[in-house]
């Protein structure tokens, strides 16, 4: 479970994401094993999210990235990760 913005796994991301109304693109996986989620049609917020092993949680610059690039606020990040889901 993500502690504030520490420990945010791959699975949590995509459960974030996916709650606030992301999907997978149609194209699937970039080459490299990361996947891109977006939530409008036009593409106005698309995250790139790299898979890493079930485990292994995010460095914070990386989970920085993620959050500016998906538009919501850090605030909901850290709502979410208290387990006061949407």
């Amino acid at each position: 479970m993500p502690r504030g913005l520490k420990n945010w796994t791959y699975k949590d991301v995509v459960s974030f994401l996916k709650a606030h109304n992301f999907n997978l693109s149609p194209y699937g996986n970039i080459p490299g094993s990361h996947y891109s989620y977006f939530v409008s049609p036009d593409g106005k917020y698309v995250v790139d999210v790299h898979f890493i092993q079930k485990h292994k949680s995010y460095p914070p610059r990386t989970l920085e990235t993620m959050i500016v690039n998906s538009g919501i606020p850090k605030p909901e990040w850290r709502k979410w990760a208290r387990g006061q889901k949407k």
